[in-house]
């Protein structure tokens, strides 16, 4: 071999190095997009109706962006107005915040208060810092501690599994109750 192939190889060689030592390092994966929302909405208010003609569900949030390329839509201050069959207020959730998806899943987070609205709701309110609703079940999930509270008792635990067609709400693990006799 002759020195000038021997020259332009170490030439490569040394360029190669170089190319690799003075390369940008990027902590960002590939795969990350960074994405943007598709609309911005302020002051959010939205109401569903059934094929009656009722109320079923209602949202307001001060604040929301949607992601069509994720199919949800992420909210601040969220409420969650939840209506009985007959088109009548049965429940309202509200967080700091929120997401919602398009496979009619919620995901409340923050101080999470949930109110019953009917005269003979069992749960006047429920207090946690995470709450999930599936709107196709009907029913509502948490992992974290919850504190139920109505005119007849105090439950607090770890956990909960409700049944909004049903007006249930079981505290899974850890539970404490104290019960008052009415007068």
């Amino acid at each position: 071999m002759s020195r000038q192939i021997w020259w332009f190889g170490g030439l490569f060689l040394v360029a190669l190095v170089c190319w690799q030592w003075f390369r940008p390092i990027t902590d960002t994966p590939v795969n990350q997009q960074d994405y943007q929302p598709d609309f911005i909405a302020k002051n959010l208010s939205s109401v569903q109706y059934n094929q009656l003609g009722l109320p079923y569900r209602g949202l307001d949030a001060e604040y929301a962006e949607y992601y069509e390329p994720l199919a949800m839509t992420l909210m601040e201050k969220p409420v969650i107005l939840l209506y009985s069959p007959d088109g009548q207020p049965q429940w309202q959730l509200s967080g700091d915040e929120g997401m919602i998806n398009t496979n009619d899943n919620a995901v409340l987070n923050g101080t999470v208060v949930g109110r019953g609205l009917q005269p003979d709701a069992l749960v006047r309110t429920l207090t946690t810092e995470y709450l999930e609703l599936d709107f196709i079940k009907n029913q509502l999930r948490s992992n974290r501690n919850v504190q139920l509270n109505s005119p007849t008792f105090q439950a607090q635990g770890q956990g909960l599994l409700g049944k909004l067609d049903q007006q249930t709400v079981e505290l899974l693990h850890e539970t404490r109750a104290t019960y008052f006799t009415t007068p």
